[in-house]
This record gives structure tokens, C-alpha cells and sequence, in this order.
């Protein structure tokens, strides 16, 4: 009897694994197969197994559940390469909603990424050609970034469905680089753009003014702010929003976004015009400004880190010339503050590095800086050094 070990199409795949080849997904695998279709990673995610082939993934739900997913290649990817302390983070945007693949090893979570991106996706998925209730229809946002008006309604089960759900409507409005921040890592951000920054609460219960204040502050100030909630506003928030032109949006079940106040009715109502043959100059001189001031704003950031880091560096010079005395010069007292000082050098270096992500803000970016100056100015003076 063949099984994954003896077949050829599985033999190289099911080595470390984790597959059981006697298993019931086993089995389902192999009468799934086709006949020149090999398996080229065979993996184990808590709640999941998966097979890779060269045309598609195979997920099985849970350990003793068999049903079975298939998603064609190119896997529609999102929130891809997120880590956690533990593993890898991948999130697929199946036709039922949102899967989060959790604890992957590098290797799988490589594969799954690049298949993600080993092919242009032309063809609609099924999840959407259902929804359009045809075979083949108009591609996803996703597919042709910058389509105005090509926001699909998906159902949202999951904060993953709201945040793609989120991604989908941004880039219908014209936002076409929009993409999830990633767990755990936003910032106060979930949804991310050039133009544009996002949150979305998948919450019961109405969204109060806190959650909606915090967006402006991490946000730069040329960028639109949009906030997504299931759950709908206090007044106090709808308040606020108003006056610092937050566009507020309704997140149903369905999928379907309503907006609920003036910003976020005019954002949806604007179209993107084309620009005029004999303005083509004058773009170019806009981008190129753009990209000047980009680049500038790069390089106060980095001027502020390197202040930021001589200050380290110099509450880690002095540490040093303190532990080189003799030890009974030391008091337990001394051998505390350099602990304390030595761990808020070490969050100030953190922070530092997180203000160096892509997908930050300025604003952001900018905060972090500020973060780790206060901190390494109190290792300082725990020292006694003057700064």
C-alpha cells in the first residue's frame, strides 16, 4: 500500500515533517494528488497541515478534523513575515476568511512566501468569483492596485478579515501600496500606506475616543487617517474625528464599509483624476520634491539617532571605567544603579532599531527616537553624568 514515505510524489517532502503517512490527511493527500503533481514542502501549524505543490496548497483543518482547503497558486498572501519569539507568522486570505499560520520555521515560511510571488495573478480567486456569483469576473483590489471602486465585500469572522477587509476598501480608494503592518509590531497602526494610515478594532462594542485620538499621533501629516470598527463610536470619538479629520468607517459582517461622518463620505466620494499631457513636468517636479523631502526628513531622523547613540555609548564608557576598579570599591548600592542603567541603555538601543521598520511612519519613527533619547538621558543620570 502506497503511503507518503513510498510514494514518489511525497518521499522527499515527508522527511522532518511532522506528517504521520498512515494518517487520515495523509491518505486524503494522496488520492488528491494528480499524476505528475509532486509535493515540494509538507508542513505542521498549530491547528493546520499543509502540503505545497507547484499549482497549489493543501491545508487540513486541526488533527482529527479532515476537511480540506485549497488555495491556487499564487497564494493570496497577507501579513506575510511577521516573526514572533517562537517562529514565523504567515496569514492567508482564503476563500472563507482569513488563516493565520502560526510557529512556522523559516524554511516553510520562506516557501510560502515565495509562493505567493511566483506568479502575476491575473485570474480572479474563487472566494471573489463566487461573490460575484460568475466564474470569471473583475480581479481583486490586490490584483490591480489603484482601481477606484474595486472593493469587494468579504465576511469577517476574524480581526485578520477585518484588517484585509480594511487593506481591500483602502486600496479601492485609491490607496494602492496599502498593506497590514503586521501582528504585534503596528505601533497603533494596522493598516499602512504612502498616503494613508489605518486602525481597525473588530470589537462588539462601540470604539471610544482613546483608540481614535491615539491614530493622529503616529501618523505623519500629510497622510489621510481612516479608522475601521465593527462595533461603531461614542460620541465622544465621532467628536473628535471631526475635528481632527479622521475618516470613521462602519465595518458590518458582511464586509460592507459605510462611512459615518463628513471626512470619510468625501474621501469616498473622490476620484482620482487623470493628469493633463502638459502636466507631465510638472509631476515630475512634484515627485522629485517629494523625494527631496523624504530624503531630508531621512537624514534629521538618523542625525538624532547618532545623538541618541553617543549618549549610550557614553553611559557605556563610564560603566566600564566603574567596573575596572578594584571589587571593594563597588558598594551594592553601585553594583544596583549600573544594573539599572545598563537596562535602559539596552530598551533604549530596542527602540532605536524599531524606529528603523519599513513600515513606520515618520511620526512614528520620529516618537521611537524620542523614546530612546529619554531613556539613555535617565541611564545618564542615574550615573551622575551631565547631559
Amino acid at each position: 500500500m502506497s503511503n507518503l514515505r513510498s510514494d514518489p510524489r511525497t518521499c522527499d517532502a515527508v522527511r522532518g515533517s511532522g506528517w504521520t503517512s498512515g494518517s487520515p490527511q495523509a491518505e486524503q493527500l494522496l488520492s488528491r494528488l494528480g499524476a505528475g503533481e509532486r509535493v515540494e514542502l509538507l508542513f505542521v501549524a498549530p491547528g493546520y497541515q499543509g502540503a505545497l505543490t507547484a499549482r497549489r496548497l493543501l491545508l487540513w483543518r486541526g488533527v482529527f478534523r479532515v476537511r480540506c482547503i485549497e488555495l491556487r497558486r499564487p497564494l493570496p498572501l497577507s501579513g506575510s513575515g511577521s516573526r514572533s519569539a517562537f517562529g514565523e507568522v504567515i496569514v492567508l486570505d482564503a476563500p472563507e476568511g482569513a488563516i493565520e499560520l502560526k510557529l512556522l520555521t523559516r524554511r516553510v515560511a520562506r516557501a510560502l512566501t515565495a509562493a505567493g510571488r511566483s506568479v502575476v495573478a491575473a485570474t480572479p480567486t474563487a472566494h471573489h468569483a463566487a461573490a460575484a456569483g460568475r466564474v470569471s469576473g473583475t480581479p481583486r483590489a490586490e490584483e490591480s492596485p489603484g482601481a477606484a471602486g474595486s472593493y469587494h465585500p468579504r465576511l469577517i469572522r476574524t480581526w485578520q478579515d477585518a484588517e484585509l477587509a480594511a487593506v481591500d476598501h483602502m486600496r479601492g480608494l485609491g490607496f494602492a501600496d496599502a498593506r497590514v503592518t503586521g501582528a504585534g509590531a503596528d505601533g497603533g497602526i494596522d493598516v499602512f500606506a504612502r498616503d494613508a494610515v489605518a486602525q481597525v478594532k473588530h470589537h462588539s462594542q462601540p470604539i471610544g475616543v482613546g483608540p481614535v485620538r491615539e491614530l493622529p499621533g503616529v501618523a505623519d501629516a500629510h497622510q489621510h487617517l481612516l479608522f475601521y470598527a465593527s462595533g461603531g463610536y461614542t460620541a465622544a470619538a465621532r467628536q473628535f474625528a471631526d475635528e481632527r479629520k479622521v475618516a470613521l468607517y462602519s465595518l458590518a459582517e458582511s464586509g460592507h464599509v459605510t462611512p459615518l461622518n463628513g471626512t470619510a463620505t468625501r474621501l469616498s466620494a473622490r476620484s482620482a483624476p487623470a493628469p493633463a499631457p502638459g502636466r507631465t513636468q510638472a509631476s515630475a517636479w512634484g515627485r522629485g520634491a517629494a523625494a527631496e523631502r523624504a530624503s531630508r526628513r531621512a537624514a534629521e531622523l538618523d542625525a538624532q539617532r547618532q545623538t541618541v547613540q553617543r549618549l549610550i555609548a557614553r553611559v557605556r564608557a563610564h560603566t566600564s571605567e566603574v567596573h575596572a576598579l578594584p571589587s571593594n570599591r563597588c558598594t551594592k548600592d553601585r553594583i544596583k544603579t549600573l544594573k539599572a542603567a545598563h537596562k535602559l541603555t539596552e530598551r533604549a538601543e530596542s527602540l532605536l532599531d524599531k524606529s528603523r521598520a519599513d513600515f513606520r511612519t515618520h511620526g512614528g519613527r520620529k516618537q521611537l527616537i524620542a523614546s530612546a533619547d529619554e531613556k539613555a538621558r535617565e541611564a545618564a543620570l542615574t550615573l551622575g553624568l551631565r547631559v
